[in-house]
């Protein structure tokens, strides 16, 4: 295995046993234990089935890049930035003008979701595309 898979799997079960111990245990010191603990939980999975999934293609001899991915990659991000960067202007005219009181974890959680959906799919966009 190269570093990079080591490293990745390293912190996947890292993030999935700390997201296992607030599930398990509900420290005091973290006010909701459902979602992060979850969060965690779900990072190290992908993590860890990325790395796996890296090492199957490497073992199988399947080329899964090219130099066109650096590129469609560097595109989805400035998209993915540009989608983000007018959400959060959106959100914070209406949240603004109005008197709708939010806490800041839904804000950041939906905020994060969407960047998440958006490089994804701008991603896919461009891949199609060119």
């Amino acid at each position: 295995m190269k570093n990079q898979e080591i490293i990745l799997l390293i912190a996947g079960l890292v993030l999935s046993g700390f997201g296992i111990y607030i599930k398990i245990y509900e420290p005091a010191w973290v006010s909701n234990t459902e979602d992060p603990g979850g969060g965690l939980i779900g990072a190290g999975v992908v993590l860890i089935l990325t790395s796996l999934r890296n090492r199957h293609y490497k073992k199988k001899g399947i080329i899964t890049e090219d130099e066109r991915d650096y590129r469609i990659a560097e595109k989805a991000s400035y998209r993915s930035f540009q989608i983000i960067f007018i959400l959060q202007g959106f959100l914070f005219f209406i949240l603004g003008i109005s008197d709708i009181q939010l806490t800041a974890q839904s804000v950041i959680g939906v905020l994060f979701a969407a960047s998440g959906i958006a490089y994804i799919g701008s991603f896919y966009w461009y891949r199609n595309k060119m």
